[in-house]
């Protein structure tokens, strides 16, 4: 998951007249700093939002969005990175493939399209994005109920419309792909994860900050009132403040959440776990040893509960433990099919 695409999705729904363009990667033969499903926004002004390449590529591209803004115009930009060439595009790269990018003028009905899957995508539910590569004018996105919303004339392939029931929960999935008479660019595009942290001391502090910045939905949980503040987590989306195991309860959870626990708290952990455990989270973790994870369940760790939480890289206090935890989330949302 690109999170840029997700800050991008809402700097469009909320900006009506600065002038923008949107890059997006297409394909990629070879090997690249960025993979097809990569989301750029260039705007008039000279900001951008996100990343297409190391470096390498974004000159270019703002100089090609400078002759597009306003103009409802789109258009293919392949960039070649194999060149052993001083002069070519892979000079300093430290890539060697062939990267295709299309950029597109964020006109008004383009904009109203990109709020529709901005809409769809608050409802935590993935859609599927397909652009042709042969009529730019053509693009549509598909939710899991088939529903098609979009400027597209054609029928979309029975095999585009089982990515949205079969793929694993936030694998990624953007390639070109053909058809006899069409070329087609297919994304799809999960919801913005949520995260709950139960737990609000000091060490979780420095996690919650990473958490947000990977693109996350941060939420905090805690019992303590003076813990949840704005001042500790400043990157919080929303404090939930009781007893954890309760307001876990209120909180409509869905397959797409993560929870992770960080309370230092055995009793309150165990009633967490009872809850939890009826549930089919994406990702659920806990801090502590397992073998205090094993007394809080009463046997063998489960498949779905994460502990020790983290990937062992010999983490120590509670900015290396958060990039260990980091590191795990990342691995579990990376998979590929």
């Amino acid at each position: 998951m690109d999170f840029y695409l997700h800050e991008i999705l809402d700097t469009l729904s909320q900006e009506h007249h600065q002038p923008s363009v949107l890059a997006q990667i297409t394909n990629v033969e070879g090997s690249s700093y960025r993979k097809a499903g990569a989301w750029m926004l260039l705007k008039e002004d000279g900001s951008k939002i996100g990343l297409i390449s190391g470096g390498c590529l974004e000159n270019d591209l703002k100089h090609r969005a400078s002759e597009l803004f306003s103009t409802g115009r789109a258009e293919i930009v392949e960039y070649d990175l194999s060149s052993e060439d001083d002069l070519g595009w892979g000079s300093g790269a430290g890539c060697n493939g062939i990267v295709s990018v299309l950029l597109r003028d964020v006109d008004d009905r383009y904009r109203r399209f990109l709020k529709s899957i901005k809409e769809q995508l608050n409802k935590i539910e993935p859609v599927l994005f397909v652009q042709s590569l042969t009529n730019f004018d053509q693009y549509a996105f598909l939710n899991k109920t088939n529903e098609t919303l979009g400027d597209i004339s054609f029928e979309i392939p029975k095999e585009f419309i089982v990515l949205l029931q079969t793929t694993p929960r936030f694998c990624h999935y953007a390639k070109k792909d053909m058809t006899e008479n069409e070329a087609f660019f297919l994304q799809l595009i999960w919801p913005k994860p949520n995260l709950y942290v139960v737990g609000a001391g000091e060490d979780v502090r420095p996690f919650a900050h990473l958490a947000a910045d990977m693109g996350y939905s941060v939420h905090i949980l805690d019992w303590r009132e003076a813990n949840c503040t704005s001042e500790f987590f400043p990157s919080a989306q929303s404090f939930f403040i009781g007893e954890p195991d309760q307001v876990v309860k209120e909180i409509p959870l869905s397959s797409l959440d993560s929870v992770i626990i960080m309370t230092h708290d055995f009793q309150r952990d165990r009633k967490i776990l009872l809850h939890l455990k009826e549930l089919q989270l994406f990702y659920v973790g806990i801090l502590g040893s397992k073998k205090r994870t094993e007394r809080l369940i009463g046997g063998e760790i489960p498949n779905w509960l994460h502990s020790p939480i983290g990937l062992s890289i010999g983490a120590e206090g509670p900015k290396e433990i958060a990039i260990s935890i980091a590191a795990e989330l990342i691995q579990s949302r990376r998979r590929k099919i």
